[in-house]
């Protein structure tokens, strides 16, 4: 029976002229998703390329629903669950009052310069998606009137950033059980002149529907190309004409011609679908992205065996850090996966709990007791019970080296330095951003004046600046390394000299990553590919510090850290996607409207991550300087524990939401001992306190005693006060006590003061 089935799937091919070369660059039917939001940690596959981000409450997988049932409309059997959709129209959750723009959950389906191939706006190219939607009402629609159900977005920018859509998908009521459905091209674009167009023929509510959208990439020119795409819309085409060749296509049931509106201006080229939560119940299923009809259009009947395209290959690296696998099945109809591991080189083989997806993450790999673990995918299809298993990958394990504690960099920039000349020293790092020319606006300069590094951000775009703080050539690769019980500080003063072209708070982001172990090639020299939406970031790991900047602040809590779980992305700082929120601080934060970052102030920023167990860590941003002095910390529980850095970061969004340029005096990393905290501290005798100015006493004094930990040896004890919790630094006001010593008594002068004793 099985013979029996192949066969009829070649002739299925060849009568409907199936491309032999498919290039599918997206299949998604929700197999093996846990229950919850879309794009939520453990929930599909998040933060890779593919991958789903920016989980909403609204939009969510239930793990046994079931698939929508594409089959009477001639597709063919669908496998897996499907995605419902809540009824939330116009919530602050999924719209952008600003911009117009509906949010959602998008999945990054393509990058820059990462596999699979992009999409760049001016390469000529057709890029089909399609995917089963039902809807369950027809009301609650956006300003009573149209929602926009699902769209296309440029492959590096945030949904609700206007203008970077290559189409919409809206629908609007049609009567009391049926919805209209119409295509557009970035209607929310200034000064768009472009209309949405309607397919004549409704679709019933409580009935699946099968939606073709056709992007026609023309590109004429680098000056013209985006208004010269078109958009075409299918709702459900003839069953006759799935899986047939580009000559067989049928005709649009709608169009958005050249000149009807445009498309993204970028060159950069789309890379986002994007589902919305912005209109009636409904459902969704069979998402699929392609550059050929036949590959969007599956056939009912079709059955393509089980076949592995591209297999994981084998590992070498550090002990101590995860490792990232994929499989391809491209020619397979609905592949299901199931990672394997063997630890007895082959003899016997384990199934991996819950690894069921085509890429799988390992947990942090142990030197010695790792090295040589061995891992394969079986890819099954369940059409003709057909099963194909991909090669084996070995991972070799190589002994980490910690690193001492002490000053690993303290670079001033001075007037005789070059930032982008090696090699790295520990009083010289290295930077490097996108520009090759000396005299680009977004280079990086050292003043001739000796007061640090100058950066001009870029007016319209992000930039990137990237600094080495240990050398990384091919013969030494080795990061700093921190032991349990260690931590690292890298510290960044920063200068906004002027706000001359500043309209409005943007993000400024601070990053501290590993770049040794990405296994990527490393910059030795300025490079194109160094922007805020590039920066070589496949399968590097580490924190993030996004920084709300501006004149006041424009958020309650403008300090949010994040930890990089998008390894499959090579997007490096250019969207909070790749990354898992760690949350946002400072703690009890009321800081809208709260003067901020004034020009000519310096500031210290202090990034620091604290390795408290075999895979966990504790990162601290901390901002000062003028009128500042912000913290905010979280343990990592999103990820593995990064506890390996060698790169500092900097990511201006764009000039006008930034300052005009940045002064850089100091750049600083230092690894120490993590503070232990004491077990107890207790106020043991009050002298002299008193509240109110009655009394002129000389000699008001507290004094605290403490006990270590007994399973902390402690060799120096701190002591620490501030007398405002929420808004005051800790300030020292005893170091270095030696461990015989378990009290001390200090002088006050506030009403109230809050105190705390670590030792190290």
């Amino acid at each position: 029976m099985k013979q029996i089935r192949l066969v009829l799937a070649v002739i299925l091919g060849a009568a409907f002229g199936l491309s032999a070369n498919a290039t599918t660059v997206l299949t998604e039917q929700f197999q093996d998703y846990a229950t919850g939001p879309l794009g939520s940690t453990g929930t599909g596959q998040t933060g890779g390329v593919p991958g789903w981000n920016t989980a909403k409450s609204h939009i969510v997988v239930t793990n046994g629903s079931g698939s929508l049932d594409g089959t009477a409309l001639g597709l063919v059997a669908s496998a897996g669950d499907r995605v419902f959709i809540a009824s939330t129209a116009n919530t602050n959750d999924n719209f952008d009052a600003a911009t117009g723009v509906p949010n959602g959950c998008y999945n990054t389906f393509a990058n820059k310069f990462s596999p699979p191939p992009a999409f760049p706006g001016t390469n000529a190219a057709n890029l089909y998606t399609s995917f089963l939607y039902q809807f369950d009402s027809n009301t609650n629609f956006w300003n009573n009137a149209a929602s926009i159900i699902a769209f296309m977005n440029r492959e590096n920018s945030g949904l609700t950033t206007a203008g970077v859509q290559y189409w919409q998908l809206f629908a609007r009521s049609n009567s009391v059980n049926t919805v209209q459905l119409g295509i557009a091209k970035n209607v929310f674009a200034a000064g768009n002149t472009g209309v949405t167009n309607w397919v004549s023929t409704p679709v019933s509510v409580g009935q699946p529907f099968f939606v073709v959208v056709r992007l026609q990439i023309v590109a004429t020119n680098n000056q013209t190309f985006y208004t010269n795409d078109e958009v075409d819309l299918w709702i459900n085409p003839p069953a006759n004409t799935f899986g047939t060749n580009e000559a067989n296509i049928p005709t649009p049931d709608a169009v958005s011609p050249p000149g009807d509106g445009a498309v993204d201006a970028s060159t950069t080229g789309p890379g986002r679908f994007a589902v919305t939560d912005n209109g009636p119940k409904a459902e969704l299923d069979e998402l699929r992205v392609s550059t050929n009809w036949a590959d969007v259009t599956p056939p009912f009947g079709q059955c393509l065996t089980a076949s592995v395209t591209t297999s994981p290959t084998n590992v070498t690296q550090v002990g101590g850090i995860n490792t990232r696998f994929i499989v391809k099945a491209a020619n397979s109809t609905a592949p299901t996966y199931q990672w394997q591991i063997s630890q007895n080189s082959g003899a016997t083989w384990a199934n991996i709990n819950g690894a069921v997806h085509s890429t799988y993450t390992t947990p942090n790999l142990q030197y010695p007791g790792d090295s040589g673990t061995q891992y394969r995918a079986i890819i099954n299809v369940a059409c003709d019970g057909s099963s194909a298993t991909s090669s084996v990958s070995t991972v070799t394990l190589t002994a980490p080296v910690n690193t001492a504690p002490g000053v690993i960099m303290n670079d001033t920039f001075p007037s005789t330095s070059f930032r982008d000349v090696g090699p790295v020293t520990s009083t010289h790092s290295v930077w490097f951003t996108g520009s090759a020319n000396p005299s680009a606006s977004s280079d990086l300069v050292t003043d001739p004046g000796g007061t640090g590094m100058i950066a001009t951000p870029i007016a319209g775009n992000s930039s990137l600046y990237l600094g080495y703080f240990v050398t990384l050539t091919p013969t030494s690769r080795l990061p700093v390394n921190l032991a349990v019980g260690n931590q690292i500080t890298a510290t960044l003063n920063f200068i906004p000299n002027s706000f001359g072209s500043f309209t409005n708070n943007g993000s400024l982001r601070f990053g501290l990553f590993d770049s040794a172990d990405a296994s990527s090639t490393n910059y030795t020299a300025d490079d194109p590919t160094l922007t805020g939406s590039l920066g070589n970031g496949l399968n590097v790991r580490g924190y993030m510090l996004d920084l709300d900047f501006g004149k006041f602040f424009s958020t309650s809590n403008p300090l949010s850290l994040y930890a990089r779980n998008g390894l499959g992305d090579n997007n490096l700082m250019g969207t909070t996607g790749d990354f898992a929120s760690m949350g946002s601080g400072p703690f009890n934060g009321a800081y809208s409207n709260v003067a901020a970052f004034q020009a000519g102030t310096t500031y210290t920023l202090a990034l620091t991550v604290a390795r408290t167990a075999t895979n966990n860590c504790t990162v601290t941003a901390t901002i000062t300087g003028g009128s500042l002095n912000l913290t905010y910390s979280a343990a990592d529980t999103n990820s593995l524990g990064y506890h390996r850095f060698d790169t500092m970061t900097v990511r201006p969004n764009k000039l006008e939401n930034a300052a005009d340029t940045f002064t850089f005096p100091l750049f600083n990393v230092q690894v120490a001992s993590v503070p232990v905290a004491v077990s107890s501290v207790a106020i043991t005798s009050i002298k002299d306190v008193f509240i109110g100015a009655t009394t002129n006493v000389n000699t008001n004094s507290v004094t605290l005693t403490w006990q270590p930990t007994p399973a902390v040896n402690a060799s120096l004890f701190f002591v620490q006060r501030k007398d405002n919790s929420l808004t005051d630094a800790w300030s020292t006001v005893a170091s270095q006590l030696p461990s015989t010593t378990t009290n001390f008594t200090d002088i006050v002068t506030n009403n109230v003061s809050f105190y705390r004793v670590f030792g190290q």
